[in-house]
């Protein structure tokens, strides 16, 4: 059965019975367990029960799916992302930025601004590099990192197991820690 099924179906109990139990629904959907009715949700990229009752019952706008295209047989959306300045102490974003991805709501991904030109030529003042918090824990080896202490971001090459500045080619000090993986980058020339 289809992600879009089970919502639907779960859509409908949460209409039918506004107080409904996750443990009813998995009841009457006929999974061996609640933790399924999570696992759809998830899939779905909705964070729980409760923002999906909100949607559901109407107590939120849901969100309107952003435009979408046909690219090589797969369906691709056009997203917005909170995109940060080069300032850790940002704590909040400066603006939006757009970014094509294969999920309608994507979760952990921003974007930051290039601020330093001490990453030249890999990385120059104004690109914009899309950043997934998805693995900030274990990076994969010969990925781009997003590393940040409370004064400064910094990017580093996994080289070896090794997060090292790219300049320098020496291991990254245990002061940073890592924001998440660089994806993407895009780089804009002025006339």
């Amino acid at each position: 059965m289809s992600d879009t099924n089970y919502l639907e179906q779960i859509a409908a109990l949460i209409k039918r019975d506004p107080s409904i139990t996750v443990r009813r629904i998995a009841q009457e959907l006929k999974f061996a367990d609640s933790k399924s009715v999570y696992y759809w949700l998830d899939k779905s990229n909705i964070s729980g029960i409760k923002e999906f009752k909100r949607m559901v019952l109407g107590h939120e706008e849901a969100e309107p799916s952003p435009p979408s295209f046909e690219l090589g047989g797969k369906r691709r959306f056009v997203v917005r992302l909170p995109c940060f300045e080069w300032d850790p102490k940002q704590k909040t974003p400066g603006q939006e930025w757009h970014y094509v991805h294969s999920h309608p709501r994507p979760r952990g991904l921003f974007a930051i601004r290039v601020g330093t030109d001490r990453y030249s030529p890999w990385f120059l003042p104004d690109d914009i590099l899309i950043i997934s918090t998805a693995k900030r824990s274990s990076f994969p080896e010969g990925s781009w990192a997003l590393l940040q202490s409370d004064s400064e971001f910094a990017i580093g090459k996994v080289i070896n197991k090794q997060i090292v500045d790219p300049v320098t080619l020496k291991a990254h000090g245990a002061s940073l820690i890592g924001a998440g993986t660089i994806i993407y980058q895009q780089r804009s020339f002025s006339p």
